[in-house]
């Protein structure tokens, strides 16, 4: 079996924002029936280039598993017309929630964030089969559509290498960093974005009290990602959207505590666990709740409890089974 991964999103692991499609490929590539995994990269400023790039490689492979949609997507679909291979798509977050329409200021953004939801959504009915990294983003796709083509959608949650992702002590991983002693808060703001809400974070942590420092994950390599983690006491998120946040998963096969206001799927990532929360977006009160959880001691073993949903080689095997199952219809 042949797969070839399409992306909008670069596909390289020095690449400081989105690893996941890496990590994706390598773990597709270690499993037994895959014969090989390619990767195509469609590019906005060559985008007749990319699209007939992109046709000529499915030509030569089984699978073609698209991610992240929008315009971009619908137009590989169309390219792809008489093509014999499978396609399927998995959408990520806001490309179908569209929620970053709220905090955009500029009327182009906002259009251009409608125009690919609406592509999106005109994906679902192109595709052969329809992922969502989350089960929560089917609450957005229009209820006549959900009830039409719901057959064909399934969930295909993002996954942590756990191979990359592996536990080493505190005071190891903050003399790495040069980090000194007290309670470090880690925040991920990859891209220093406003919808991460940085300001409500900052006032969290000035409410636990005289010890607790704001640790600031931003421009960090996918490969250090891990330290970052290691070398907190907890991990904090804040953020107004999110679709299926990676930190999360990423923090629990470490062990660590997340706390978490009510956003994209974070309720289900930490359902079931006694050390972390779901906390206000009120400072005060969120900061009230963080220290009543940390006055438990740690009995939370995530990284074993929750491995069958988070580790990205049982994941991806399951997204094995499913193409198989397409092969074979």
């Amino acid at each position: 079996m042949k797969i070839l991964l399409v992306s909008n999103q670069a596909c390289n692991p020095n690449v400081v924002g989105n690893p996941i499609l890496h990590r994706m490929k390598m773990s597709l590539s270690n499993d037994r029936r895959v014969d090989a995994v390619d990767f195509v990269r469609f590019r906005s400023r060559k985008p007749f280039k990319s699209l007939r790039e992109i046709s000529h490689e499915a030509r030569q492979h089984d699978i073609v598993h698209v991610h992240f949609g929008g315009i971009y997507s619908l137009l590989v679909r169309f390219f792809l017309i008489g093509s014999k291979c499978h396609k399927l798509i998995t959408f990520h977050g806001t490309d179908i929630h569209a929620k970053a329409i709220k905090t955009t200021k500029s009327r182009i953004r906002r259009a251009k964030i409608r125009v690919n939801q609406w592509a999106s959504f005109a994906c679902i009915r192109w595709y052969e089969a329809v992922g969502f990294v989350s089960d929560e983003m089917r609450n957005y796709v229009p209820s006549r559509l959900l009830r039409k083509h719901e057959n064909r959608m399934f969930a295909q949650p993002l996954g942590v290498d756990y191979q990359l992702f592996t536990p080493i002590s505190q005071k190891q991983a903050r003399e790495q960093l040069g980090i000194g002693d007290g309670h470090q808060v880690l925040f991920s703001d990859v891209h220093n974005s406003s919808v991460k809400r940085r300001d409500i974070a900052e006032q969290i942590v000035s409410q636990l009290g005289e010890g607790y420092h704001l640790l600031v994950m931003c421009g960090v390599k996918p490969d250090q990602v891990p330290v970052w983690i290691n070398a907190c006491d907890f991990v904090l998120l804040t953020s107004d959207e999110e679709g299926s946040p990676n930190i999360i998963r990423e923090s629990l096969a470490l062990n660590k505590r997340v706390f978490s206001v009510d956003v994209g799927d974070a309720r289900r990532q930490i359902e079931g666990l006694h050390n972390s929360a779901i906390i206000s977006r009120i400072p005060k009160e969120a900061a009230h709740q963080i220290c009543q959880s940390l006055s438990d001691t740690y009995t939370d073993n995530s990284r074993e409890t929750h491995r069958d949903i988070i580790d990205f080689d049982i994941i991806n095997r399951h997204i094995v089974d499913r193409y198989e199952r397409m092969m074979g219809d």
